[in-house]
């Protein structure tokens, strides 16, 4: 199973006399598949309709939703545990002024399940072997956090897991935007 990577290209201040171009690489998705796509695929596997599968997802998605209003966390079976997190205001010096002031908003969080096999954290929901391939074709969806809001281009891995650094785009940004680390295993 591929999955695609495009090369970036930043500008790094770490003073105004000193700009530095950096290059990193962010992942690329070749598309979103939807629910009515997902019941699609259950349904050609099973012996139920595609209809019948989507009222099963839509009902899940719903079940989720309010169980979380509830102040449930819900763990799927198989890719983790969806619970709410805080937006918070910063921290406070004493117990009595930690209070819901603090609290600017929610936000839904994901902790993915995961197990250690030899000492390593292994997620369930990254398959066994992923073969990486440099990006290299027409539209695609990139997400706009790692790709720091550069525009992708390029439709079709190029086949292989070239590491040519010939960055494309280009962003400003400051020395202390952290990149995202991801997690998982790549298998040979």
């Amino acid at each position: 199973m591929p999955k695609a990577y495009k090369v970036t290209k930043r500008t790094v201040f770490f003073d105004k006399k000193n700009p530095k171009t950096v290059y990193s690489v962010a992942p690329v998705s070749y598309g979103v598949l939807t629910t009515e796509d997902a019941a699609q695929q259950i349904a050609a596997e099973s012996s139920v309709t595609p209809g019948d599968v989507k009222n099963v997802l839509d009902r899940y998605a719903y079940y989720v939703k309010e169980n979380l209003k509830k102040g449930y966390s819900i763990q799927l079976l198989g890719f983790g545990i969806l619970n709410l997190r805080f937006i918070k205001a910063g921290t406070v010096k004493t117990e009595a002024e930690a209070t819901a002031k603090l609290i600017l908003g929610l936000v839904p969080g994901f902790n993915p399940s995961y197990k250690f096999i030899n000492g390593k954290r292994v997620y369930d929901l990254i398959p066994d072997k992923v073969s990486l391939v440099k990006y290299s074709g027409g539209p695609a969806i990139v997400d706009d956090e790692q790709m720091n809001g550069e525009t992708p281009s390029g439709n079709n891995p190029s086949g292989g897991s070239s590491t040519d650094d010939s960055g494309s785009g280009s962003d400003v940004t400051d020395p202390g935007t952290g990149e995202d680390e991801g997690g998982g295993g790549l298998g040979a």
